[in-house]
């Protein structure tokens, strides 16, 4: 019986111990739910309120940005608090005193308040200041009746120039957290959904006594725990108590139930057994229900990570030993089950934040509370995070969030305070056209400021120019379309008109109702100034202002139809000035230009109003004549009484800086009437007109000839035929032989001629001169020297005719090209031909003017041996002084003196004193167009002893 009470009393202390056991770890385990639910609600407590404390940073940034300068703020801070609800008002605080306020509302009571000297407010504003960061006030009560927490963010501008100045505090930037919203988005109100009851604290850092923030009504200090929450310059205290406590605490009266055990052995025994198997079956229900509901506060807490974008992870007691939560594996882009360690956490970093990052995770391995934000990139995309370690935790837990769309509000709303201060204007109206917002640029282009524009209607801009209609057609438009754009002339402030480019948008609400006219304004004014002189000058000359060769054309075409209504006549005068080219190359393209403009200025002159001058090109003007008169004769006396005026001015001197030059016209004329064809026409014939005045020695005018058209055009029709020669290779030389005073040939004269495929052998007295007016003797030309010089080469790998010099003419319009040395030269390297067998024959007509300049490509050319021959001596005006200067090798008498040697004393006389003034020179003589013996005789006689004509052959293709 004693054993059987012993085991009795053993079986019951033993019961007792297992129940005690089971009772506490079910309470640690409750309270480790407890704190975990307490540490989720304070991080989300926490990231609510670093979110609304964002805004401040975004207001620092934008004050920053100025260097202290801050524009739109009531614009910047309604975009603000539009995004972040829990923000009551935002202040700026200059120096500490509040100067702006938004919203509206708050402004009576808010500003001009010295936060530095406030007593209420002084604290936390001068802690901000002195710590250079973020402090919290409250909570206390606001202006609007409700309670909030009061931020105040210290902002510090570095010296723009000197980088190494410490930052000079700027103000204040405030911001009024609204408690009540605050709390309700964190769900604080939901811990009593979950069982238990709450208190949310804090120390008032004046008084230090505890002030309760936000509490259940149930909550009691008996069995509860706390956790921690950190906060700028703040801690706050979250406490949770359970409602229920999971294990009913039935302390076992041993020392009282002692007595009635030995009393009631067998009762108690069997009362025992079955109270405590019932208890053990109590027991396994209370530890299921409980552990279903630890995996629901789970999943909850799954839930409520995804909706805010927060994940959890941790440290093990090993410290190679981490745990992260599925939104975190999401949030840092891991698949569920791979391994994730510092070292691939810091390969997924932006290169910019791999400093930070090193930092962070030092801090967090070193046992110490850290948080940062930062970049990674995940799939080649930047994700913005938000990492926070909490040393304290019993499980050393971390948080880790995804605010990439945060960072991408901030940024927009950084970007459109800068967009909307852009280089066009932009004013927002309301739908009743009331200016409610615009931008400096506004204010650049009409003169009206913000405080003088805001509050008016639109046609405060209206210039007047523009009729009801226009303004109607705009608005059916903003109707129909929503949209307008064009060009407008509005007037500025001070009265200006100006052009505009003005685009109007219509802004619908969700129903389709307008609310807002948003326009952007350009102001065009330089761009028409523009337009208008481009039109200007694709119509005029820029030289000489006077109408150009398309605005003649266009009225002349004008000119002709309207004479198809009139029987008046009218003229075209083509002036070409005398003698311009001269002027233009031996005193330079500055004195030329002067000289047009001069003559310019008296044409203009001697025109009637509504007539029409242009310079048709280079030295060329040409003059319309309108509605002179019904008879022919008469407008024909009339137009050369005009004439005669203008060569009379056109010959006047020209005093060109302090310089008198000369010059003179020559000038065509055509008269026409409803039957002229086209100003094409037209100006064809009097161009033929001018010509034929320039041929009679200028200094004078023609009426068109139609006979000299046919001449026209059939030189015309040559050049395009000598274009096409020279195309396919069409020309061919000739060469002459030149003989010595024994009959030796001593050389060759290189001649020219045109093997035409319809019209034979063309002489070259009819194509030389055209090739000289239109220019195709400068490729002429350069043929003939490659020619020649190939023709050399050959004559050199000959024994019999290496010795033999080769003359080529040469065109003084061909000598004067700028690259004409470099020609030479680089057809002697090319056919490697002795130089000195190349004899280029000269004109005397080169030696009218830029004589030193052709005396120095002479000497360039005599220095690599070539050779020089002045070709028909004595036809010229060639002066002695200049000729006695050149370096010549040779005259050469021309064949009009030789042709009457014997027969004409005058030729005679001309020949010998040629000859002797070539043998007092040391030159060579030579005397072309030899076709008789008696000619050769009476040469020799005289000392000449190089010949060259008939009588020694004719020119051909192959030398004999």
């Amino acid at each position: 019986m004693l054993f059987a009470l012993l085991t009795f009393a053993l079986t019951i202390l033993a019961s007792a111990a297992i129940i005690v056991k089971l009772d506490e770890g079910a309470k640690q385990e409750e309270r480790q739910l407890a704190y975990d639910l307490a540490r989720s609600q304070a991080v989300n407590l926490q990231n609510n309120m670093y979110s609304a404390l964002s805004a401040s940073y975004a207001l620092a940034a934008m004050v920053a940005d100025g260097n202290g300068r801050v524009r739109h703020f009531g614009r910047f801070a309604d975009k603000i608090l539009q995004y972040h609800p829990q923000i009551s008002a935002l202040y700026l605080a200059p120096d500490g005193v509040t100067s702006e306020v938004a919203p509206i509302e708050w402004r009576n009571d808010g500003l001009g308040i010295d936060l530095l000297a406030d007593p209420i407010r002084k604290a936390e504003a001068q802690l901000a200041k002195d710590s250079h960061h973020l402090t919290l006030a409250g909570p206390l009560p606001l202006t609007n009746g409700s309670t909030g927490i009061i931020a105040r963010l210290p902002v510090y501008l570095e010296d723009p120039i000197d980088a190494n100045k410490a930052p000079q505090f700027w103000g204040l930037i405030s911001a009024a957290i609204d408690l009540k919203t605050l709390l309700a988005d964190t769900g604080l109100s939901k811990l009593n959904e979950r069982g238990y009851d709450y208190e949310l604290s804090r120390v008032h850092p004046g008084t230090r006594l505890r002030q309760v923030i936000e509490k259940s009504a149930g909550f009691t200090t008996t069995n509860y725990l706390r956790y921690a929450i950190k906060l700028p310059n703040a801690e706050w205290t979250l406490e949770l108590s359970p409602k229920n406590s999971l294990i009913q605490n039935k302390p076992l009266l041993l020392y009282n139930s002692i007595g009635l055990l030995f009393s009631f052995m067998v009762a108690c025994l069997v009362k025992l057994l079955l109270e405590a198997r019932e208890q053990r079956k109590n027991l396994k229900k209370i530890v299921s229900k409980r552990t279903a509901e630890l995996a629901q506060r789970e999943t909850d807490l799954r839930q409520a990570q995804i909706i805010s974008k927060t994940g959890n992870w941790s440290i093990g007691s090993n410290a190679e030993e981490w745990r992260y939560s599925d939104e975190a594996r999401r949030i840092l882009g891991y698949a569920h089950g791979s391994k994730i360690d510092c070292a691939s956490l810091m390969q997924r970093a932006h290169p910019d934040d791999i400093l930070a990052v090193k930092t962070f995770w030092s801090q967090v391995q070193a046992g110490k509370d850290a948080g940062i934000e930062h970049r990674i990139i995940v799939d080649g995309q930047v994700r913005w995070l938000h990492s926070q370690y909490d040393a304290q935790s019993a499980r050393h837990m971390g948080t880790v969030q995804d605010i990439t769309e945060r960072k991408h509000i901030e940024e927009d709303l950084r970007i459109a305070a800068i967009a909307f201060e852009a280089q066009e204007g932009m004013v927002i109206t309301d739908e009743r056209r009331t200016i409610v917002r615009i931008n400096q640029a506004f204010t650049r282009i009409t003169g009206y400021s913000r405080e003088e524009a805001l509050g008016k209607q639109t046609s405060l801009l209206k210039s007047g120019l523009h009729g009801p209609n226009y303004y109607e057609d705009m608005g059916k438009q903003l109707d129909a379309n929503a949209y307008w754009q064009g060009e407008i002339w509005n007037r500025r402030k001070n009265g200006e008109v100006y052009p505009e480019w003005l685009t109007i948008t219509a802004v619908k609400n969700t129903s389709g109702k307008v609310v807002n006219y948003v326009a952007t304004m350009l102001d065009i004014t330089q761009r028409k100034a523009t337009e208008a002189k481009l039109e200007h000058l694709a119509y005029h000359d820029p030289l000489t202002g006077l109408a150009n060769r398309r605005l003649l054309i266009d009225r002349l075409q004008h000119s002709l139809l309207a004479k198809s209504r009139s029987n008046l006549y009218g003229a075209v005068l083509f002036l070409d000035l005398d003698n311009f080219k001269t002027i233009n190359d031996s005193s330079g393209h500055g004195k030329g230009d002067m000289l047009l403009q001069v003559a310019a200025k008296r044409l203009a002159h001697s025109i009637r109003k509504g007539d029409t001058l242009a310079r048709y090109g280079g030295d060329e003007f040409v003059l319309l004549l309108e509605e002179l008169s019904d008879n022919v004769r008469e407008t024909a006396i009339e137009v050369q009484m005009i004439a005669t005026k203008i060569l009379a001015d056109l010959r006047a001197p020209y005093d060109l800086e302090h310089s008198e030059y000369h010059s003179s016209a020559s000038i065509g004329i055509t008269l026409f009437d409803k039957q002229s064809t086209s100003a094409e026409e037209l100006l064809k014939q009097v161009e033929v007109a001018m010509y034929e005045a320039k041929s009679s020695g200028g200094n004078n005018f023609r009426f068109f000839d139609k006979d000299m058209l046919d001449i026209v055009n059939t030189r015309a029709v040559l050049e395009a035929d000598m274009r096409q020669g020279l195309q396919q290779e069409q020309f061919v030389l000739h060469y002459q032989p030149q003989v010595s005073s024994t009959g030796q040939v001593t050389g060759a004269e290189a001649l020219v001629r045109w093997q035409h495929p319809h019209k034979g052998l063309v002489p070259p007295s009819d194509f030389i001169p055209l090739a000289e007016e239109s220019g195709l003797i400068l490729s002429l030309g350069a043929w003939i020297l490659k020619t020649a010089c190939a023709k050399l080469a050959e004559w050199q790998n000959n024994d019999d005719t290496k010795n033999r010099t080769l003359a080529v003419n040469v065109s003084a319009r061909q000598f004067r090209q700028n690259d004409f040395v470099a020609l030479v030269l680089d057809n002697i390297r090319h056919y490697q031909i002795d130089a000195s067998k190349l004899k280029l024959e000269l004109t005397e007509s080169l030696l009218v003017d830029n004589v030193e300049e052709t005396i120095d490509k002479m000497n360039q050319l005599k220095a690599r041996g070539v050779g020089f021959s002045l070709d028909d001596f004595g036809t010229g005006y060639s002066s002695l002084s200049y000729l006695k200067r050149l370096p010549l090798d040779q005259l050469k008498i021309d064949q009009s003196f030789v042709r009457d040697i014997l027969n004409n004393n005058n030729d005679a006389v001309i020949t010998r004193t040629i000859i002797a003034l070539g043998q007092s020179l040391g030159l060579a003589v030579i005397a072309e167009g030899v076709e008789t013996a008696a000619q050769r005789d009476f040469l020799l006689q005289q000392g000449c002893l190089s010949y060259q004509g008939y009588l020694y052959g004719k020119p051909s293709a192959n030398l004999i």
